[in-house]
């Protein structure tokens, strides 16, 4: 018996309209005082129309224009149609994880100054098997990073460009 697609207003039936309505007499009409631009280009800018203005004719009367009855609410609206809600019985709130006590709870206040260690651990995922990493330092200070570069790098480039010699030297003999 439920009419889903029924308007939710219709036209009021018990309105009549107003005795005096103009029923020929435009709402708003030209502006007779307005005058064209003197750079209109009707080419470019198409036909010139003045701006439109309340029509005087309509100040004293009801209105003007075709007449229609004012809508009012639909008393057989009753919308599309939706399941009740009902309140769920188990239903316990936003779930939120359980707080515990963690006893190794430790706030750090000082976290720029570390101690020492020794292994720094990385998860790298790559398409290319030619990334190598090696030898890591986390220092503030530049000297110690120059002179830890010397120290192992250094030595390391060393040995290879040696390598390198010997490695031609073999294929050119």
């Amino acid at each position: 018996d439920r009419d889903e697609d029924a308007p939710a207003q219709v036209p009021d039936e018990a309105a009549v309209k107003p005795d005096g309505w103009l029923d020929d007499e435009p709402e708003y009409v030209g502006d007779p005082s307005a005058v064209r631009p003197e750079d209109w280009d009707e080419d470019m800018d198409g036909e010139w129309e003045a701006p439109q203005i309340p029509n005087p004719a309509c100040e004293t009367a009801p209105g003007c224009g075709a007449w229609k009855r004012p809508m009012v609410d639909n008393p057989s609206y009753r919308g599309k149609w939706k399941p009740p809600m009902v309140d769920n019985p188990n239903y316990q709130g936003i779930w939120k994880p359980r707080k515990i006590p963690n006893p190794a709870y430790f706030e750090d206040l000082q976290p720029f100054r570390m101690t020492p260690f020794s292994a720094v651990g990385l998860e790298l995922w790559s398409m290319t098997s030619d990334i190598f990493f090696d030898n890591f330092l986390v220092t503030d200070d530049r000297n110690t990073a120059d002179r830890w570069a010397g120290d192992g790098w250094g030595l390391k480039r060393s040995a290879e460009s040696a390598a390198e010699v010997t490695l031609k030297n073999t294929f050119l003999s």
